[in-house]
């Protein structure tokens, strides 16, 4: 099920050490064209917020009406609506043009049963602040997808990596190319990771000797079908064994498995589905959930109660009948009682279609800094928490001596828009033991071994930003000194993502003594496989 929790920016955490590559996780369309303005009117981009169209691009998604745009699950897991907007209708992202047609996000849900993009359910929606104007894309029903024939020629675009090497290269301008749909049993039988276990939610397309596909950056965007002359959609970008390799197929989410669940979802109850808070001090806290009637009908509740645990109690249910257009809250406290991650909140019941929604908020219990480890973070904030004492020793700042099995985390709350820049040093147990980074809750990078670089981090949030620096011990061994140290704190109000300047797309500097924690885009060396989301060799093809 979805978890609110700190969590990758992708479907699997980068590693670097002093042998290992960061790969790029951006997807691309390989081999193909440039799309003729206007042909795909329903294409969107995920681009991140308080970013230019181009730069911020990480994702596709398509419009499928109302206020619902429609994306890979891998793609925005984690996100909260103050990370991204969405782009429709553009074909250039560098267009002046693009401006207008850039829309706020109000919520994000993905599918209660996503787990990782190989795994299946890769499936996620966007509800928009507002109804775009823009055209919409029809998707593929059952009866379609199950007539369809292996062969069938399908169009897949994008704006992602172009270079199916470890190298980057990508343009502003939308790309399509034309892939053949590949037999389920042929599907099954690629010779890697992750393939025999793709079910009935999933397909793949491609040529069996490779050459055309979509990459890193294309994840999310849809995979389309014509149909008497119509083009409709019949995939998600997902994932796949590299890009453009032979004897590995793209892996799409398939549309029409999750009929029901698409329109459960745009049945117009809108709430939060995912809430990350961020440190607080150990004590009650109140939390409210909020919720309102998006539908062209009356609502019922018919319950709210917590989702698990004794330590949740509502003190206020202010929702019963929401006519149209009407909001309701539910008032919750919660017992933080320890240090650590904790999670909490409610489920409600509707006479709705989409029935039961489950609302989650996550919270870390920490401690205030020392005075002094407060003075050495020299970046704008409104408080800064440890969940260990971490030291300051002459110019830097480490972390403090732990055991096996536990974690120590430094928490920094309520920067402005910016990016936030320091020197890391690591010294650890290779492969086992773990620096890690987080951004506004989404892990940016982590290393492990023995490292020593820069980190640069863009907070892209209007406000409220915030990151976590936390060391990770597993439950046996030890090497090196045993900590992170960092030095260089500093802070601009320039947020530093540029894809021309390769702050999108980093590469590991291949030695153990230097290198640079790069931007958020760039996830995952895990066997191969790539999510196709800009930001792995299991290429999420985000």
């Amino acid at each position: 099920m979805v978890q609110a929790k700190w969590l990758s920016l992708g479907i699997y955490a980068v590693s670097l050490s002093s042998t290992s590559v960061l790969a790029d996780v951006s997807a691309r369309i390989i081999n193909g064209k440039e799309a003729t303005q206007g042909n795909w009117p329903f294409m969107a981009a995920l681009v991140s917020r308080n970013v230019n169209a181009y730069d911020g691009q990480f994702c596709g998604a398509s419009f499928i009406g109302e206020r619902y745009v429609l994306t890979a699950a891998h793609c925005v897991e984690g996100n909260g609506r103050e990370d991204l907007d969405v782009v429709i209708g553009v074909s250039n992202l560098s267009a002046s043009q693009a401006a207008q047609h850039r829309y706020a996000v109000d919520n994000i849900y993905v599918h209660e049963y996503y787990n990782s993009a190989a795994t299946g359910n890769d499936i996620a929606i966007i509800e928009l602040a507002e109804k775009p104007a823009e055209s919409v894309v029809n998707l593929v029903d059952g009866y379609t997808r199950g007539n369809l024939n292996a062969g069938q020629m399908l169009t897949v675009m994008g704006w992602g990596d172009q270079d199916a090497s470890d190298g980057y290269s990508s343009k502003s301008e939308l790309y399509q190319v034309n892939v053949p749909l590949v037999n389920q049993y042929q599907c099954n039988t690629v010779p890697y990771s992750g393939y025999s276990s793709i079910g009935s939610d999933a397909f793949c397309a491609g040529y069996s000797d490779g050459g055309y596909d979509s990459c890193q950056g294309d994840s999310g965007g849809p995979i389309v079908v014509s149909t008497n002359g119509i083009y409709e959609q019949l995939g998600i970008v997902s994932w796949g064994k590299g890009c453009a390799e032979a004897n590995a197929y793209g892996v799409y989410t398939n549309i029409s498995y999750f009929d029901d669940w698409i329109d459960e979802q745009k049945a117009g109850f809108s709430y939060r589905q995912v809430e990350m808070l961020g440190a607080r001090l150990l004590a009650p806290i109140s939390h409210t959930f909020e919720f309102t009637n998006k539908s062209d009908q009356n609502i019922q509740v018919n319950r709210v109660y917590p989702i698990s645990g004794n330590d949740t109690v509502i003190t206020d249910n202010g929702c019963s009948t929401l006519t149209v257009g009407q909001s309701c809250e539910v008032v919750v406290s919660y017992n933080l009682n320890s240090i650590g991650e904790h999670e909490f909140g409610i489920n409600v019941d509707t006479d709705l279609l989409v029935g039961t929604v489950t609302s989650t908020v996550s919270v870390i219990g920490a401690r205030s800094v020392t005075n002094t480890v407060n003075s050495y973070v020299s970046v704008p904030n409104s408080g800064i928490y440890n969940t260990q004492a971490w030291i300051t020793e002459g110019d830097s700042l480490s972390s403090p001596p732990i055991s096996h099995g536990t974690s120590a985390a430094l928490i920094v709350e309520g920067i402005p828009a910016g990016t936030v820049s320091f020197d890391l040093t690591a010294s650890s147990e290779a492969d086992y033991d773990f620096v890690e980074v987080y951004s506004n809750g989404q892990k940016f990078d982590s290393v492990s071994g023995e490292f020593s670089g820069s980190v640069n981090l863009p907070l892209v949030r209007d406000a409220d930003n915030s990151f976590m620096i936390t060391y990770v011990k597993d439950s046996s061994g030890s090497s090196g000194s045993d900590r992170v140290t960092i030095t260089n704190f500093a802070y601009t109000d320039e947020i530093k993502i540029s894809k021309s300047e390769g702050t999108q797309n980093a590469k590991s500097s291949g030695g153990g003594s230097g290198g640079s924690l790069a931007w958020h885009w760039l996830l995952v060396l895990f066997g191969g496989l790539i999510v196709r989301k800009l930001p792995s060799a299991l290429k999420l093809k985000k």
